[in-house]
């Protein structure tokens, strides 16, 4: 038996952890951990690719490199992971420190960078073609000359590096435009939580959204319909989908000078909602 309404309870959880130094110091920690091992996934790639580059531009009776241990793509395996992973307790750790309703982008550019720079150093390290433009054969003496994968590869040690590079420019460029988008709303939600009217809505409808499984049958969401009065009592409708499929109650917060304006609805779907529970109309 439990005296604290379960709702009040989670909203207090919530706005404890906002602000909480210790989340922005895991969130820290866990930067770092994803920039080490976003250095070494990358080079453990490099290393990787250097043997194909190896297989394709020299005979494969270059033993040149052979008795070398591939520590590097199999560190280079367990840093994508080790990765994934730091950028993910990241993005946990600032979705609760900065009581955000989604973990920010931003985590996945240093991982981005730090690949590019650890594939780069890897690329100065590949071992040179015996002779360029000829697949050298030592045993044999059957040389091939090199097609269009031969070249390809041969000058991978320039165009994989910047391909990567261009790769971690998109990822910043889409992490800056979601971070404008958030930014843009956060202002809005606060202005509204201040200046604009809160007023219970009316659940009229609810679409279930199936799959997730191999039979289709798991319900992954919801898109909620509700219904709620402006200030002059007209009535309006908003939509709104989230994952969460147990909606008892439903509240809208809206500009009362310009109740049409959907940029300035938002909507929550818990009982003492939490800021990261007040979300825009879709």
């Amino acid at each position: 038996m439990n005296t604290v309404d379960p709702a009040q309870a989670r909203h207090d959880r919530i706005e404890r952890r906002r602000g909480d130094r210790r989340l922005l110091a895991g969130a820290i920690a866990a930067s770092a951990v994803a920039l080490v091992c976003g250095f070494l996934a990358g080079r453990g790639f490099g290393d990787l690719v250097e043997v194909f580059r190896t297989m394709a531009i020299d005979s494969v009776f270059d033993d040149r490199g052979d008795g070398d241990p591939p520590y590097g793509p199999v560190w280079g395996t367990f840093a994508v992971l080790g990765g994934i992973a730091g950028v993910s307790l990241a993005g946990a750790a600032m979705r609760r420190y900065q009581g955000r309703p989604s973990g920010p982008v931003f985590p996945v550019v240093p991982l981005f960078a730090m690949s590019t720079l650890g594939l780069w150093v890897s690329s100065r390290e590949w071992l040179p073609p015996l002779a360029v433009g000829v697949a050298v054969d030592p045993v044999f003496h059957t040389d091939e000359q090199w097609g269009f994968w031969g070249w390809s590869m041969y000058y991978a040690d320039l165009w994989m590096p910047a391909f990567m590079f261009v790769l971690t420019l998109l990822v910043l460029w889409y992490a800056i435009q979601v971070s404008r988008r958030y930014a843009e709303m956060v202002r809005t939600r606060d202005w509204l939580l201040t200046y604009g009217r809160r007023v219970p809505a009316q659940i009229v409808d609810v679409k279930v959204h199936l799959g997730g499984d191999e039979s289709g049958t798991k319900v992954v969401g919801t898109t909620v319909t509700l219904r709620f009065a402006d200030v002059a009592g007209v009535s309006r409708w908003v939509t709104r989908r989230t994952r969460d499929t147990t909606i008892t109650t439903a509240e809208v917060l809206f500009d009362p000078a310009s109740p049409a304006d959907e940029k300035k609805i938002f909507v929550a779907l818990r009982r003492y909602p939490a800021l990261s529970d007040w979300l825009p109309a879709a």
